[in-house]
């Protein structure tokens, strides 16, 4: 899928709050606090799905929290400075894990951009009836900014061939 059909997408959130994908997903940055933890449970969040590699602490905290709280903590983890797709496999577990829990998932990585937003686009596509060029445009809208930029950084490099993997793997068949 070519990305010159899409002009600048008029919503561009400076932080990535917690956003609603479908009543079974929401994704948004890591959460380290009580009240996070407890005003995602009254919202009916049951499960965590953490895709950070190396959050030591922070993933202890979270795990911590999710317990105290009766949330179910899932890590899979998925290293941000890869420049390669995970396996397929990698990505039917998370939607498996997803679609098989009872009530909503929450998704995240350190900020709820690149890792999730791969991780989002891929459970779109299978388990939506979104458009290709929708959930493309949630991906940009929701983290994949330099997408769209017209500098030719590494860092851009690095998430444009991850996006044309992903592209290649889930939406050319």
């Amino acid at each position: 899928m070519n990305l010159q059909f899409l002009s600048k997408p008029a919503y561009f959130s400076k932080d990535i709050k917690p956003f609603i994908v479908d009543e079974k997903l929401v994704r948004g940055a890591s959460i380290l606090s009580p009240f996070k933890i407890k005003k995602a449970k009254e919202k009916g969040v049951t499960q965590i799905i953490d895709l950070r590699n190396s959050a030591k602490i922070s993933g202890c905290v979270e795990k911590l929290l999710c317990n105290m709280f009766g949330i179910k903590y899932q890590n899979y983890k998925f290293p941000h400075r890869q420049k390669h797709l995970p396996s397929k496999d990698f990505f039917e577990e998370i939607n498996k894990t997803i679609v098989n829990n009872e009530g909503k998932t929450y998704v995240h990585c350190q900020y709820g951009h690149h890792r999730t937003g791969l991780a989002v686009a891929i459970y779109e596509k299978l388990h939506s009836v979104k458009s290709e060029s929708e959930i493309v445009e949630n991906m940009i809208c929701n983290g994949y900014r330099e997408l769209i930029s017209s500098k030719k950084t590494q860092k851009e490099k690095k998430y444009l061939q991850l996006y044309n993997q992903m592209i290649d793997v889930y939406f050319c068949k």
